[in-house]
């Protein structure tokens, strides 16, 4: 937008504010005999500043610009997280490979939503939208694109895994829990078996059990110390959250197979730990779950028992009670009869009729 002031000299002042990588920047002249020769020389430059980001990006496709945005605004973030934009980015060069940035429309974005919906959860799918609204809504505030195509754009996919199927059951866990004893009875101390073996027992997520050391152990007070995990590059990082950093308490079972033991506690890849699960449950004939799965196992087999759900919470290091609420949802409401009933009864019994 530009201004016009005259001066005292009589002369006009125009100043012209154009965005540049999302700030604005001011030019500014005088001299000019009238108004109106102030008003020409703004629009030539606010048209000449356009037509210069336009011939900047007017060849560049969606999928170097997300790359180029990626690498500038998400280079920080945790590898996990980084390796989620990647997933956009690889999606992006299969569904839309030829499609340039500023020709990009609404209706390409939604129909890249209904293809790549087809065949992915609702949960998935809402990822790769989120990354790619935040792409090109930066370009839209950098004046990059005139329209901003993530307006109303909506969210298709498949139902994907219910509940019921991210998790084991109180019978299937504690069948696999005798399997693998087993194993590390056979196998003392083998790292694959030894994993799955600590997931049930604690609900480590797989990165932080990869990065547990001999140090962490606390034999004498029976504790975890959780602090630190492993990427799926095998780097050490921090944990998911700040409070993801915890110490909690294990039982002697699990104790003793981690006795002995000096250095790295389990030396296992992800991929290696999920096969040796896969293998475990096709010979147990129980549910197909994922490593992951273990974790919210460990979780519903606590707060089945009546455990309360803020220590649950606690101990597997969510960063705040609603996360554990949401995910144990379908738990929480099968309980949540059962606590009916109990309140009925209680009522029942203290305010019965009884004769004064």
């Amino acid at each position: 937008m530009a201004t016009y002031t005259k001066t005292q000299g009589g002369k006009y002042r125009a100043r012209v504010s154009v965005k540049e990588n999302g700030k604005y920047k001011q030019l500014s002249k005088q001299g000019f005999r009238t108004k109106k020769e102030a008003i020409l020389w703004a629009s030539e430059i606010e048209a000449g500043y356009v037509d210069r980001v336009k011939n900047k990006y007017e060849n560049m496709l969606l999928s170097e610009y997300f790359e180029k945005w990626v690498d500038t605004y998400k280079s920080k973030m945790e590898s996990a997280t980084q390796y989620q934009y990647q997933n956009t980015l690889d999606n992006i060069v299969k569904y839309l490979p030829d499609v340039k940035l500023l020709d990009f429309t609404r209706t390409d974005f939604q129909n890249f939503i209904n293809e790549f919906g087809k065949d992915h959860s609702k949960e998935t799918v809402a990822k790769r939208k989120n990354h790619i609204s935040q792409a090109l809504e930066d370009a839209y505030a950098d004046g990059i694109i005139k329209n901003n195509p993530t307006i109303r754009i909506q969210l298709v996919g498949t139902a994907g895994k219910s509940a019921y199927d991210k998790f084991l059951e109180d019978k299937e866990l504690i069948k696999l829990d005798r399997y693998v004893k087993e194993k590390l009875i056979q196998y003392p101390h083998s790292k694959s078996y030894l994993a799955i073996y600590i997931s049930i027992h604690t609900g480590m997520r797989i990165g932080e059990i990869m990065a547990l050391q001999s140090d962490d152990i606390d034999f004498k007070n029976k504790t975890i110390s959780v602090n630190k995990a492993l990427d799926q590059y095998r780097h050490v990082k921090s944990t998911k959250t700040e409070s993801s950093n915890r110490v909690i308490s294990v039982d002697d079972d699990l104790l003793e197979e981690l006795k002995g033991i000096d250095g790295l506690i389990a030396d296992v890849s992800n991929y290696g730990a999920g096969k040796t699960l896969k293998k475990a449950i096709k010979e147990l004939g129980i549910k197909t779950v994922s490593f992951h799965a273990l974790r919210h196992s460990h979780g519903s087999l606590l707060l089945s028992q009546g455990v309360d759900i803020k220590y649950v919470s606690a101990r597997l290091g969510h960063k705040n009670i609603s996360t554990t609420i949401d995910v144990y949802t379908h738990l929480l409401n099968s309980q949540k009869e059962i606590e009916e009933e109990k309140t009925q009864q209680i009522m029942t019994s203290v305010f019965k009729s009884k004769s004064v």
